[in-house]
């Protein structure tokens, strides 16, 4: 039950508590201008108890038909499935057989020109990038190209040394 439902309820409650106790001799109170008698605003009180009961009762009641609906439909669904199982085991799956348990004839989607499309552009991109799958790249080994030469910009060349003098060895 929700807390504003709850917190309603207790005012309820105490408002008919309250009447008992203050208004009980009276035979008669005017609220908004009427007159009524206390045991008349005691019942308008007591049937919206009672209307919130019932209707809590009756959400639960709904939430528990809900959940064996559910429970219900996920068994059926298993056992259906075994079924499809079996009858294909036993019988095979030709169109007459299935349809005659109601089990769908599983057909191959054919794609659309846009898939096809698609698919094309995607290979051509592979090949033309020389992309490989996950076992041709295994197979390749050394540095790359990219890993070679810096990322960034290089350096200006060293100037090329000065030729050493040459120098004559003179024997021992």
């Amino acid at each position: 039950m929700k807390t504003n439902k709850d917190k309603l309820i207790n005012s309820l409650r105490q408002a008919m508590a309250g009447i008992k106790k203050h208004f009980a001799s009276s035979p008669a109170i005017v609220l908004d201008g009427a007159s009524t008698t206390p045991s008349a605003v005691t019942a308008i009180f007591q049937a919206a108890i009672d209307a919130i009961d019932g209707a809590t009762v009756a959400e639960k009641a709904f939430h528990d038909a809900v959940a064996a609906q559910n429970k219900a439909i996920a068994s059926a669904r298993a056992t259906l499935a075994a079924l499809a199982k079996l009858v294909k085991s036993q019988l095979g799956s030709s169109a007459a057989i299935l349809g005659d348990f109601g089990i769908p004839v599983p057909t191959r989607q054919v794609p659309t020109q846009a898939t096809k499309a698609a698919a094309v552009e995607r290979e051509a991109t592979r090949k033309a990038r020389s992309t490989a799958g996950k076992r041709q790249k295994a197979k390749v080994t050394g540095e790359s190209p990219a890993a070679a030469s810096p990322t960034t910009q290089p350096a200006e060349p060293a100037p090329a040394a000065a030729p050493a003098p040459a120098t004559t060895s003179k024997p021992a």
